[in-house]
Order: structure tokens, then sequence, then C-alpha cells
């Protein structure tokens, strides 16, 4: 993904759907791994609320890893 100015604002959706808007597409927790592992900047926020939830979403990519080596 291209580095840009602004880190990019995930939203989450109703059932923890995940949306990108750089893809346009919704996007998997491994994918925010990915992009973690690739030093890009994100947020996510709550899209009816606009908190950032971008903390615990990172502590759900770890227990994720843990799990799964």
């Amino acid at each position: 993904m291209a580095r840009s100015a602004e880190p990019v604002t995930i939203k989450r959706y109703g059932g923890g759907r995940l949306y990108n808007p750089v893809l346009g597409a919704c996007c998997t927790l491994e994918e925010l791994a990915n992009m973690v592992e690739d030093d890009d900047e994100f947020v996510v926020a709550e899209a009816s609320t606009g908190e950032d939830i971008t903390r615990s979403v990172l502590r759900q990519i770890i227990r994720a890893r843990g799990r799964h080596g």
C-alpha cells in the first residue's frame, strides 16, 4: 500500500465487519496484521460513533496471532 501523509481510517461496522476505503472493500484482521508488518499507518474507528478503537483491534490481532502462531 502506498504511504500517505494521513493514516488510513478503517471503519468497523455491525457484526465486526472492517472496511478499508483505500481498497474499497471489507478487510480481515489478518489483512490489518499484514498492514502492521508493512508499517502501514492506520486507525480503526467505530463507524456509528467515530470512536477510535485501534487499540482494541490491535489486541485482537495479537490474540489471534498467539493462537495461530
